[in-house]
């Protein structure tokens, strides 16, 4: 092992002040290799990484193609799903519509994050042309991220139906 191209990085942020983690956040964007990190710090990890997986309830890792987002929106629908609410009876029409209008825009941030990641992958697909193996992972990846396209932009135009209604 002359040149090891992994780090994994348990609570990396933990003990450290600002100065100190400026530092380490800069040294890792001039690392070259792979770099696995396992922490509750959301600013780190938006810095620091360019692919996110998540470890859910159902004990597998989930591949979150519109990071921390598509991991906090995932948690919160497990959540949603195990306790039962009759309170959405009693929201007024008002605070029903506010709270419709603020999902339309997660939904249209996550579908601009999604179009982005897209090109990107195009792009990518383009200059890997002559590369097999490449051009089957990411042409894998482009079929998830239309999946995801495709599921984001059901879920606006449901949602914009109803801030028209």
């Amino acid at each position: 092992m002359a040149s090891p191209n992994v780090l994994l990085l348990d609570e990396p942020t933990n003990d450290f002040d600002v100065e100190t983690l400026t530092a380490l956040e800069d040294l890792l964007d001039t690392y070259a290799g792979v770099i696995i990190v396992i922490s509750h710090d959301r600013y780190f990890l938006e810095r620091v990484c360019d692919r996110f997986v998540g470890l859910l309830g159902n004990e597998t890792l989930q591949d979150l193609a519109l990071g921390i987002e598509q991991y906090l929106e995932l948690r919160a629908e497990m959540i949603s799903r195990s306790v039962v609410t009759e309170d959405r009876k009693e929201i007024s029409g008002a605070a029903q519509l506010r709270l419709v209008k603020k999902e339309l825009a997660k939904v249209e941030k996550q579908l601009e994050r999604v179009i982005v990641q897209e090109q990107e992958l195009i792009k990518e697909q383009e200059s890997a042309s002559f590369d097999h193996q490449r051009l089957l992972e990411v042409g894998a990846k482009l079929t998830e991220i239309g999946k995801v396209r495709s599921e984001l932009e059901d879920k606006w135009l449901e949602l914009s139906g109803q801030v028209k209604e």
